[in-house]
């Protein structure tokens, strides 16, 4: 639990292009949010509450959307949406 076993390996496919992604992640944590219904944010993190999966990591269990895809679909540029 926390990140301390990370010996998992998942594959999610992106529903956008279909690219899979390997993420290494700690059983324990998985178990935490798929059965428990803990927060990604919260359910992947270290004892100090920090998390040990990155955003775009973080996003595909949220919306199985890759970091490539999600960037295209929500630029960061004001300018993007004028």
């Amino acid at each position: 639990m926390f990140g301390e076993n990370q010996d998992r390996l998942i594959t999610i496919q992106c529903r956008v292009c279909g690219r899979w992604t390997a993420i290494r992640l700690d059983p324990d944590d998985f178990y935490r949010h798929v059965r428990d219904g803990v927060l990604v944010q919260r359910a992947f993190a270290d004892r100090g509450g920090k998390p040990y999966l990155t955003a775009a990591e973080r996003e595909l269990f949220i919306s199985a959307v890759c970091g490539s895809c999600y960037s295209l679909l929500c630029p960061s540029s004001e300018l993007a949406y004028n």
